[in-house]
């Protein structure tokens, strides 16, 4: 058995919906001392969460490592795209970066869905121990 944190299933929701609440206050030019910190929430957990769903195959940890990594490299991909277009302006980049984190996580979504469909089932969810390969991380 492993011993590790187990984060409640509610927690993802949490933060995107703590972000949103950023996201509207942004958008509404409201100035409130949470705005910031739940932009940068928002900023971070809305594509980290969509491409989490797309890396169902993969161990927690490591798809979490490769989503937030992944999350800040299309912050820096949009904020530079939009920079040399000359088209930069903060509200345009939150709502861009929320729109590519709904068309990942639909596209996760619908992935999800056809793969258990059609009875292919991620490893972490098969209920069988993974086969021990005798590295640093087995897990024997």
């Amino acid at each position: 058995m492993r011993a590790g944190f187990v984060a409640p299933r509610y927690l993802p929701g949490a933060l995107i919906g703590a972000g949103g609440i950023g996201v509207i206050l942004a958008l509404a030019g409201i100035n409130n001392a949470a705005r910031g910190p739940l932009v940068l929430l928002f900023l971070v957990a809305a594509p980290a969460m969509a491409i989490a769903g797309l890396l169902r195959g993969l161990d927690t940890a490591a798809r979490y490592i490769v989503a937030v990594t992944a999350a800040v490299v299309i912050n820096m991909l949009v904020a530079e795209t939009m920079l040399a277009a000359g088209v930069w302006a903060p509200r345009a980049g939150l709502v861009v970066i929320a729109s590519i984190s709904a068309v990942i996580g639909i596209i996760g979504h619908v992935a999800g869905r056809r793969s258990a469909r059609r009875g292919i089932v991620p490893p972490e969810w098969a209920g069988h121990p993974q086969v021990s390969d005798g590295g640093i991380f087995s897990r024997t």
